[in-house]
Order: structure tokens, then C-alpha cells, then sequence
């Protein structure tokens, strides 16, 4: 083989072997990785649990849904925490689904941060778990995620997520991005936790600690400054020398929703932003990411990360690189099927276990294709813009006013609990004569109006 053909088929082992090599060990952690098993005396049970909601209140039927959802799981406590101005109808639709532990708390400017950090005072627990307003948990998901404390040196941990899947047989485009946004993190996570412990970010969506980890008043004052909720907490986690386990069992996959609409690249510019960011700040004052420890995430997360950065870029650097090594010869043509097949695999098999439920999506991969090359584009420009913090999907300052007043609150209430057992008997300060809240009458006074005013 001449010189500079030798040279480029060099470059490009080097180039392919530094990009895929995660991904062939991946597949195989991946399939024979076991979940953490129930023991029959665990160290934890549903009773330690305080369970935290740093709320905006977009979506009453949502909100409710989960509130639902995490009572079920029998905790000890929950506290939402929400602006001042939503306390009244949170407190007063807790009281409608006849949620007695739950403890409404109000903050004057929405941020998840000075929300979690509030309710961490009120925690009495063992084991706090942040949940997000918008997540769905399976029967029997805290008894599972809570199987990750068995470690003693586990101090926090969470679980998969997946993203719902919107009703009928064929979904939106977006509804589908999203799906596939969390179901190649979820394999991500799966597979460098597995192998020595590592993880990028441990998903504020639903993630369990140790209280005794974060009730402490350095931590709370630290954590009011700090950019992204939930980076900051996973390398303060690891920087304490406590290890972050995800519970992989299929049985504890938590679900949520994502924007299904032109707002999800929004969202993807804010993860983007906020990638870069948390590891440009772990990199900059932490030392848990170079060490021997955490060998394969140094590989993975912080390393060979750069080849994610445009895979349009990078593949077309492969073929570059390919069509010099082999271009004229009696296999370039195999040669290059071959690396077109692999490029397409590796872009496709993250996504075999929703395939293998819905076979009916196998219809978007092109459209997840394309889309993994425009998400290199969003990579750079996320790159350039990380100062940028803006939420992206939403406008906080309209969510920190009351969601109803006065006439608007009963309808709002009846919307929410749609599918929950209500209270039969008056609550709070809502006087009513009937059966029960919805079907009766409201006294002449008072009425919402000293309450929502």
C-alpha cells in the first residue's frame, strides 16, 4: 500500500475506532447489564421518603396526574413548592383528592433551585427525592428506585425515562424527536453507570439523594448561584466522594412529556446550552472526572464527546479520509456500503427497544437521521451561546401569577382531578351545602374571592 494511502487508512481506524468503540461496548452493557435487585430487608423503604415538587403549575391536569402518582408510592411526605400566588388552589386541590401529608410551600420568584432549596429545610426524612410537576411513576417505582441505597455508598440515584407516547397509531414528528432524545440518554446513562459508576447528569426529572448530603445551609446558599439544577447537584454528589447509581430495571421507567411542537428545539438549544456548560464547569473546578475511578466517563463524557459536536463534520471526515485509502481500488465500493450501513446502525440501535414496542415509528428513522445532523448544527451554535440561560420553552414570569380566580377556580379544580377520588365533605375554606365539592351549592359567603382576590 503507497505512503499516503497508509497514512489515510491510519486516520481513519483512529477517528472510527475513537467514535464507535463506546458504542460497540455500549451494546453490549446495555444487553447484559442486570437491574439492582429488591431485597427481601432493604435498607430503605417508601416511609423514608420525602418526596419534593418544584412546581411552575403549566398544566393542572399534568401536575395532578403526577401528584396522583407519587401518592400512590406511599411516602412519608410531599412538599410542593410553587409561587406565592398558586399556594391557595395547590392547597386547595390537595385538599379535593384528599391528600392530607402533602405540604404546599410558595416562593416569590419561580426558580427550581430556591424551590428545592426551601423544601430541603422542611425535609425530617432519610431519603429526599426531587420530582418534576410533568412525570409519570409507574406502581411500584419509589420501592425500585430506592433499591440503589442498598450501596452504602451510593448517595443518589435515579431511574430510565422515557417520554410519552402520544395516543393513536402514527405521532408527530416532534413527539417522536423527543422519544428519541430520552431513549439514547437513558442508554447513555445505562451503560457508562454500569461499567464504573459514571454519569454526565443525573436527571432532576425524578433523581433521589441522601438527605444528609444537601440539608446542609453551605449547600443551600451555594445552590441559589449556581446555573443548572441538575449538573450542580451531580458533581457536588461526586466531588463528596459519593457514588450516583441509575436503577435500570424495566418495571421503574418513569414517563413525561416533552414540547411536541416547534418549541422542542428550543428545549434541545437549552440541554444543548446546558451540556457544555456543566461539563466546561466540572472540568474548570472538579478532579472526580480525570480520575481513575471514572475512567470509561472520562472516555465517553468528556473525551469523546467532541466527535458529537457535528456528526455531519466528523462522518464526512470518515469518508474523506476512507476514499483516499481506498479510492481506485477493486473494495472501495464495498468499503463504502460498509461504513454507510455501520454509520446508519449506530444511529438506529439505540432506538431497538422503542421499535420493538411501536414498529409503526421505524417510518420516522429517516427523519431521526437528518435530524441527528441538524443537531450538530445546534451543538455548535449551543457551543458559541452557553452565557445564554433563557428557559426556552416556556415564560416563568406568566407562571408566577395565580393560575384562577374567583369563578375561574371550580372549573380549573374539576379539569385537574378529572379521574381522582374526591373529598366528599366541605374542605378548607370553601363553604358548600350537597354531596359533594363539585355538585354542591356554594354558600352565599365567603366565596374564592377572599382567597384569589
Amino acid at each position: 500500500m503507497p505512503a499516503m494511502e497508509t497514512i489515510f487508512i491510519t486516520l481513519f481506524w483512529i477517528l472510527f475506532v475513537f467514535r464507535y468503540f463506546r458504542t460497540v461496548v455500549g451494546i453490549f452493557t446495555f444487553v447484559f447489564y442486570a437491574p439492582k435487585p429488591i431485597r427481601s430487608n432493604p435498607a430503605h423503604n417508601s416511609m423514608d421518603v420525602t418526596v419534593v415538587i418544584p412546581t411552575t403549575f403549566k398544566s393542572e391536569e399534568e401536575f395532578a396526574h403526577c401528584l396522583k402518582n407519587v401518592i400512590a408510592e406511599l411516602p412519608a411526605a410531599v412538599i410542593v413548592v410553587t409561587s406565592n400566588a398558586n399556594v391557595p388552589l395547590i392547597s386547595e386541590m390537595c385538599s379535593v383528592m384528599c391528600y392530607a401529608n402533602v405540604t404546599v410551600l410558595g416562593v416569590d420568584k419561580l426558580n427550581k433551585r430556591v424551590q428545592m432549596t426551601k423544601a430541603l429545610k422542611q425535609v425530617k426524612t432519610n431519603i429526599v427525592v426531587f420530582a418534576d410537576d410533568d412525570v409519570f411513576w409507574p406502581s411500584g417505582y419509589l420501592v425500585r428506585l430506592l433499591a440503589v441505597f442498598d450501596d452504602p455508598e451510593t448517595g443518589a440515584g435515579g431511574t430510565r425515562q422515557r417520554v410519552r407516547r402520544n395516543p393513536g397509531t402514527f405521532i408527530g414528528i416532534f413527539n417522536f424527536l423527543g422519544i428519541g432524545y430520552l431513549e439514547r440518554r437513558a442508554w447513555n446513562n445505562i451503560c457508562t453507570n454500569a461499567i464504573d459508576g459514571s454519569l454526565s447528569t443525573l436527571s432532576g426529572r425524578t433523581a433521589a439523594y441522601r438527605t444528609e448530603i444537601l440539608q446542609k445551609p453551605a449547600l443551600y446558599k451555594w445552590l441559589e448561584h449556581q446555573t443548572d439544577d441538575d449538573k450542580c447537584l451531580t458533581r457536588y454528589v461526586y466531588s463528596h466522594g459519593w457514588r450516583i447509581t441509575i436503577q435500570s430495571d424495566p418495571r421503574a421507567v418513569l414517563e413525561t412529556t416533552l414540547e411536541d411542537n416547534h418549541k422542542f428545539l428550543s428545549q434541545c438549544m437549552r440541554w444543548a446550552r446546558g451540556h457544555w456548560r456543566g461539563n466546561n464547569t466540572v472540568m474548570q473546578k472538579e478532579t472526580y472526572w480525570r480520575s481513575t475511578r471514572y475512567w470509561w466517563g472520562l472516555y465517553v463524557i468528556y473525551v469523546s464527546s467532541v466527535a458529537c459536536i457535528s456528526a455531519i463534520l466528523y462522518d464526512g471526515m470518515l469518508f474523506m479520509l476512507l476514499r483516499g485509502a481506498v479510492h481506485g481500488s477493486d473494495y472501495a465500493h464495498t468499503a463504502y456500503i460498509s461504513l454507510v450501513a455501520w454509520i446508519l446502525f449506530s444511529k438506529v440501535v439505540k432506538m431497538i427497544p422503542h421499535f420493538l414496542r411501536h414498529p409503526q415509528d421505524m417510518m420516522y428513522i429517516p427523519v431521526m437521521i437528518l435530524f441527528s445532523y441538524l443537531h450538530g448544527f445546534i451543538n455548535i451554535y449551543a457551543c458559541c451561546t452557553t452565557s445564554n440561560t433563557a428557559w426556552g420553552g416556556q415564560s416563568i414570569a406568566s407562571l408566577e401569577k395565580p393560575r384562577a380566580q374567583n369563578e375561574e377556580v371550580v372549573p380549573l379544580l374539576r379539569n385537574a382531578t378529572t379521574g381522582a377520588e374526591v373529598c366528599p365533605e366541605p374542605r378548607l375554606g370553601r363553604m358548600i351545602f350537597g354531596g359533594d365539592y363539585f355538585s354542591s351549592s356554594p354558600a352565599p359567603a365567603p366565596r374564592y374571592i377572599d382567597l384569589y382576590a
